[in-house]
């Protein structure tokens, strides 16, 4: 494998993939400098859009709306116009691996607070990110754990802690569930947004005034269970973040974890000498997250025939590639003040188009911030089944007009006419890599026949730029029904 397609691989399963002169730009890096721009994400710029913009209406005619499907808007414009890709695909990881749906929270600032917890911890130490995420309300309240007190201490969150979060099924008892429940007690939330008094425009100034969170975690030690107990054989009177402090640092979850974010990017389940090199990085580092994922970036085996393009894409890879090849990140950016401040609306073009995306998503089969249950999602071919594909052929990305100019066309059909091209099937050939596909000869066929009949390179001339928008659709068309567009 050359330099070249390890750069292009590393970026669609760590990233979401590159147009042609992002891929020139980053093989120019070399592919060492190119991993390393992408594991360091945090040397980069955060994208610098606040949730809340999302949240204001006409302020003379309604109120502040602080419902989860704004938020979810919010994620997909980071995805869409992000220049750390990692760190968004990182969030969807834990997303599911700590999964809390809004369909049970039904409350949209308790998700948003659960959301920015991953953003913030979810490349740091493992057993960091595992205390604040279940001290998260959100968290809490989707388990079922709006209290627990001694004497009646919530087994359900318990479980889930040491089946889904930390060691996996199989490598603890009934009887360890049950002890750490009581070590839990004592935990729960308080919730002010909703009992403030005041209209909604006023309570979301406030409390982005004063820094004031709508839910928090609270602890109330005279509920506390302080008698001893008994965890994985080592008894002592457990306390709930010590208790989850120890299970973050068990092998039997350093295994788990790594196994899982081995799948998530490689596809497959991890071969056994590589599960041990990651348990053996997660042990070296404390389960330092960013160590795991440089060691699987890194892995010899990630570049291997078996893993390269076997990966059926999930809805937010096959949305979101589409949307960043279509520069509508660039586009959306374009249309938000650079000056915007978090009481400041969010222009009604990106709140729609963003809104679409996660729409579009929605239909394919995920739907950011309501996973299908405490399990999270099953990536792979668990996306591929003929109603998601039916919804997957309806999709071309946009249609965004600027001064009369849809932009997305002009993006694509603009780089393949600066190329140059000379014949029809040039055209197909460099139209079929900016979306980072090889179409089969039928495609590739069928692609070939609709640029001769609208002129071939002719197309490209001045007078016909207006049609660009229906020829762009109408090849992508069939782009998205080859099978080659959905793996990676």
């Amino acid at each position: 494998m050359t330099a070249r397609d390890k750069i292009q691989h590393l970026h669609r399963r760590l990233g979401f993939g590159l147009t042609p002169p992002e891929l020139a730009a980053e093989e120019k890096l070399g592919f060492d400098k190119s991993a390393q721009r992408l594991l360091d994400f945090t040397k980069l710029p955060d994208l610098g859009v606040s949730p809340y913009e999302f949240c204001w209406r006409n302020r003379e005619k309604e109120q502040a709306d602080v419902g989860s499907y704004r938020f979810r808007a919010w994620w997909t414009l980071r995805m869409v116009a992000t220049e750390r890709p990692l760190e968004e695909k990182l969030a969807l990881f834990w997303h599911s691996h700590f999964a809390v749906g809004d369909n049970k929270v039904e409350d949209g600032p308790m998700m948003l607070y659960y959301l920015q917890t991953l953003y913030k911890l979810g490349y740091g130490k493992f057993e960091d990110l595992l205390l604040a995420i279940s001290r998260e309300p959100a968290m809490m309240r989707y388990l079922d754990m709006t209290r627990s007190v001694k004497g009646n201490p919530n087994e359900n969150f318990a479980r889930e802690v040491m089946e889904l979060f930390t060691m996996g099924i199989g490598n603890y008892t009934e009887d360890d569930v049950k002890e750490l429940s009581r070590a839990l007690t004592g935990w729960g939330y308080i919730h002010t947004y909703y009992e403030l008094p005041g209209e909604s425009n006023l309570k979301l100034t406030e409390s982005i005034q004063f820094d004031r969170p709508f839910a928090s975690f609270a602890y109330l030690p005279s509920m506390r269970d302080e008698t001893d107990k008994t965890i994985l054989g080592q008894k002592r009177d457990w306390d709930g973040e010590a208790a989850l402090r120890m299970l973050a640092h068990r092998p039997e979850t350093a295994r788990f974890v790594s196994g899982k974010l081995w799948s998530y990017f490689a596809g497959q389940e991890a071969p056994p000498k590589v599960l041990d090199r990651l348990v053996a990085v997660w042990k070296k580092s404390g389960g330092n997250i960013p160590d795991v994922v440089r060691t699987i970036a890194l892995a010899p085996e990630f570049y291997a025939e078996t893993v390269v393009g076997n990966y059926p894409k999930n809805p937010v890879d096959f949305v979101i590639s589409i949307a960043r090849k279509q520069g509508m990140g660039r586009s959306m950016m374009a249309k938000r003040p650079k000056d915007a401040k978090p009481t400041d609306e969010i222009p009604k073009e990106i709140m729609d188009q963003m809104g679409y995306a996660a729409y579009r998503m929605d239909r394919m089969g995920l739907t950011l911030l309501v996973p299908p249950d405490v399990a999270g999602w099953t990536w792979g071919e668990n996306f591929i089944n003929s109603s998601a594909m039916a919804e997957r052929y309806q999709y071309q990305g946009f249609y965004y007009l600027v001064d009369s100019v849809e932009q997305c066309a002009a993006t694509v059909f603009g780089y393949l006419k600066n190329l140059q091209l000379t014949s029809v099937e040039d055209i197909t050939q460099k139209f079929a890599e900016y979306y980072d596909v090889k179409p089969n000869p039928e495609t590739t066929k069928i692609l070939n026949a609709i640029f001769a009949s609208v002129g071939g390179v002719a197309m490209f001339d001045k007078e016909k730029e207006p049609h660009w928008p229906g020829w762009h659709f109408a090849t992508l068309k069939y782009l998205v029904a080859s099978p080659e567009m959905h793996l990676y």
